[in-house]
């Protein structure tokens, strides 16, 4: 198997985009281990358009292309191809998986990186967090659990008959619209299910007869759900504008209103753009409301949702964080 592509570092992901100011962090890069060499990592889908409302356009634009492309192929008497279409994300948006959800055991499962990068889920800084990360494909096979934004930040368990089960935050899309690919392993994810290091018979560190579930366990090491703003939104955020998500719900999101207004997914995480509005009703009182894929709500205040530009960085060997507003 080649190498893989290389992979930016979490802290360069955000520069790879063009952002809204010139953030850049004060650390510097942390040196490659003897396993990133051998399995460079490759970038992440970051969806970070300066643009409210862009990233929205875009995929709403895809999925009209590829639904024409799927009746074309449908018509000129091609169904296995248009059948894979079916299966990618573009298309119709399928069933949402519930906690106790399982795939079979035939999911690509690979090693990431070190840490995980500021890019996909874009989980919020400051907060107590399990340990282990993944980021998670869209293969057909991974059925009800392809990837969607509703799964950012849940908690998937990977099965691999190579090693044994781990337990991993949904922290990022693997790349997004291959349909291709199933999870992606932080370093300290892939060596606590003990699959190796590529000196063990599988020196290219991918396994394909993996099973994954997604469990009924919470995101944080509390229960309680946390809201916040987006970290890279903050320094833009105002009345008429914000991008906010609700976290540590074991049950993917559906939808989010704030002031009453409905909002839309935010690039490849769960956070809800609202806005630009046309009047400043986005204010700390404004009522936060989260629907679930069960039926169930949560609201909180806009007020009380963390504002803080921090992102949540796995990996490294300890909780970090990258700050957007941090620069040089």
């Amino acid at each position: 198997m080649p190498p893989r592509a290389a992979r930016l570092d979490p802290r360069d992901a955000y520069r790879s985009r063009t952002p809204p100011l010139p953030h850049r962090s004060r650390r510097a890069m942390h040196p490659r281990s003897g396993r990133e060499r051998l399995f460079p990592p490759g970038p992440r889908t970051a969806c970070l358009l300066p643009l409210a409302g862009t990233a929205a356009a875009i995929e709403e634009a895809a999925r009209r292309v590829l639904a024409d492309m799927k009746l074309l192929l449908l018509i000129v008497g091609c169904p296995t191809t248009a059948l894979a279409f079916a299966g990618g994300l573009l298309m119709e948006e399928s069933e949402l998986a519930m906690p106790g959800y399982a795939t079979d055991t035939d999911i690509q499962t690979t090693p990431w990186a070190e840490s995980s990068d500021v890019g996909g889920c874009s989980l919020p800084g400051g907060f107590p967090y399990k340990p282990y990360a993944l980021a998670l494909g869209d293969m057909p096979a991974l059925g009800k659990l392809v990837f969607k934004n509703n799964y950012c930040g849940l908690v998937l368990e990977v099965d691999c008959p190579q090693g044994k089960p781990v337990k991993a935050v949904v922290a990022s899309v693997k790349d997004h619209y291959s349909y291709a690919t199933g999870t992606d392993l932080v370093w300290d994810a892939w060596d606590a299910a003990e699959l190796g290091d590529g000196g063990d018979g599988n020196p290219q560190g991918e396994y394909t007869n993996c099973k994954v579930t997604l469990t009924d366990e919470h995101l944080l090491t509390t229960v309680d759900p946390v809201c916040a703003q987006r970290p890279d939104s903050i320094s833009g955020a105002s009345n008429y504008y914000r991008s906010v998500g609700m976290f540590n719900n074991p049950v993917p999101v559906v939808s989010a209103t704030l002031a009453g207004i409905a909002g839309k997914f935010s690039g490849d995480s769960a956070y809800f753009d609202f806005g630009p509005t046309g009047q400043p009703v986005l204010k700390m009182d404004a009522d936060f409301t989260v629907t679930y894929a069960d039926g169930s709500t949560i609201t909180k205040k806009l007020g009380d949702c963390g504002s803080s530009s921090s992102v949540h960085i796995f990996g490294l060997g300890h909780n970090v964080g990258f700050d957007f507003n941090v620069v040089e």
